[in-house]
């Protein structure tokens, strides 16, 4: 999603996740948190679909499946409201779930299997636009819903305690696709909102108990609340809008807790040095998130394959992922990224810029574009390097940087007039589905909130696409690794920069550091303060 958002389908293989111990905990106390260099517009389950959000809702909402932030089962896809793993049909098509009774919303409303089929009826909503709909079109019906012809999608049908989903193809990522936000557990009467509801209610661990966009935003523990996730602190206080070094300063010295917008990549030497890694105060894990430039392949001069080919030619992989400072990233040229079913090194441009070739692509041309981006850094540097590197093919970059949510809004419009966008994608379910067809597959760019920013549309591209989806095991893996090459080789959509690490500092009064692979980011439900 979202640069951001991720939600993993099966992690505890893949990768490692730090817990700190919890005996020395206390519950109750304030956890402070900051989110710099951008704002959070909604936290609407059916509308939020970036990555500062999507951690406010691993915070509160309630899910069939989740990823557990407790200790021994970290990072495991587990059922949470749903009493076991679903019932599938033996065609594969029908996913049926048993909801367990006890479960609130903070309001006092019980949570029923009808809770979950109105999530995905305003996904599926035509007057929702939700950027989630996208995820379950292979429900039965919902071709109807977004189309506006039917309410409800026929292929969700509640009965008592149960819920079952019928779809129209099998699908192995739907189990995955459910515990994401988009599957949370919604009251039955809350209704349809493009823009979102400011405070709906929630059944997870924590609520919504204050929404002042631009400002701050509050959780309160949810006291109807008796599952299996942690919830250790009170009340969790989000100040929005924050500056990088500013916060930083705030953290180290106990004046704020944690800051979900990252590090300031010049502070990461000193951390470093003072507090050694994964040691209390400053974490690094391996991370899945791609920071690429997405190239737009409909409208202006980068619709020429040439000129795609030349800005991956003429790019500094190398350099741009050092920017990061210290445990930054490592370049590459692929969609896929390690870890991910299906990547293998395909080794396609370089790390370094091969000026001649991308000088020779570019042909004596004269090229413009527009490339947006986000305001501070890493996303500045990035782009001055972007733009000298390109300017050495004889491709002139202007930049244009706004605040990431505003980007977000900009790039998911199709008539925004853009060439290029300095991006991150975090996935939602580690799955080659999920970085490949999200971002590469034509059928999914939409004219409002979407997220295929090179507007990609190959019929034959396409086409592999579909039919790889459906694949399971060694084969999936094996024709995801072949259309990742080809579709880099052949079409150059992306120009792929780097993967990043994750990098996390918390203050001296946070216990209970928990980070989940699936959030690519701490629990803040599971942390204490001391």
């Amino acid at each position: 999603m979202r640069w951001g958002l991720a939600t993993v389908l099966v992690l505890t293989c893949l990768m490692s996740a730090t817990t700190g111990s919890a005996s020395s905990h206390r519950d109750g106390g304030t956890l402070r948190v900051n989110v710099s260099l951008t704002q959070i517009s909604t936290l609407d389950p059916a509308i939020d679909y970036e990555y500062y959000g999507g951690q406010l809702l691993y915070a509160t909402c309630l899910r069939l499946l989740n990823y557990s932030d407790r200790r021994g089962h970290v990072g495991q896809l587990v059922p949470e409201a749903a009493s076991r793993w679903p019932t599938v049909s033996e065609d594969g098509l029908t996913y049926t779930f048993t909801v367990r009774s006890g479960y609130r919303f903070n309001t006092g409303e019980p949570v029923t299997a009808a809770s979950f089929s109105r999530a995905l009826e305003r996904v599926l909503a035509k007057k929702s636009a939700s950027p989630g709909a996208q995820f379950y079109t292979d429900i039965v019906g919902a071709a109807d819903t977004l189309a506006g012809t039917a309410r409800h999608p026929r292929g969700i049908v509640v009965s008592g305690n149960t819920i079952a989903f019928h779809l129209t193809a099998r699908s192995p990522t739907f189990p995955a696709r459910l515990a994401m936000n988009f599957g949370c557990a919604q009251p039955v009467a809350l209704p349809l909102s493009t823009h979102g509801v400011d405070l709906p209610p929630m059944a997870g661990p924590y609520y919504i108990a204050a929404f002042d966009q631009g400002r701050e935003i509050v959780l309160q523990k949810n006291p109807n609340y008796h599952g299996p996730r942690a919830a250790h602190a009170d009340r969790i206080v989000v100040t929005t809008g924050t500056s990088l070094d500013t916060s930083l300063l705030q953290v180290r010295a106990g004046q704020a807790d944690y800051d979900l917008g990252g590090l300031p990549p010049t502070s990461i030497e000193t951390l470093v040095k003072k507090y050694g890694v994964n040691r209390g105060r400053f974490f690094v894990h391996n991370g899945l998130l791609l920071e690429y430039l997405a190239l737009n392949t409909a409208h202006g001069p980068l619709r020429d394959v040439r000129l795609r080919k030349a800005v991956n030619y003429a790019i500094d992989r190398l350099a741009i992922a050092r920017l990061n400072g210290p445990y930054g990233g490592k370049p590459t040229d692929q969609v896929l990224v390690p870890g991910v079913p299906g990547y293998h090194n395909a080794s396609l441009y370089p790390n370094h810029p091969d000026v001649a070739r991308a000088r020779a692509l570019v042909a004596g041309r004269h090229v413009s574009l527009i490339l947006y981006s986000g305001v501070g850094q890493p996303f500045e540097n990035q782009d001055q390097l972007i733009q000298r590197d390109l300017a050495a093919a004889g491709i002139q970059v202007q930049v244009r940087a706004v605040p990431f949510d505003q980007l977000l809004k900009l790039i998911g419009n199709t008539n925004t007039r853009y060439d290029m966008v300095d991006i991150g994608w975090g996935p939602d379910f580690i799955d080659p589905y999920d970085y490949i067809d999200l971002l590469l597959n034509g059928s999914r760019i939409t004219t409002q909130n979407n997220v295929q920013w090179a507007q990609f549309d190959h019929p034959a591209f396409n086409k592999r696409m579909d039919t790889d989806a459906l694949l399971s095991g060694a084969r999936r893996r094996a024709e995801y690794a072949k259309l990742d090459a080809d579709l880099m080789r052949q079409a150059a959509p992306l120009a792929p920069m780097y993967v990043s690490t994750v990098r996390e500092f918390v203050s001296s009064r946070v216990g209970c550091y928990t980070f989940v692979p699936a959030l690519q980011a701490m629990s803040l439900a599971a942390a204490c303060v001391r």
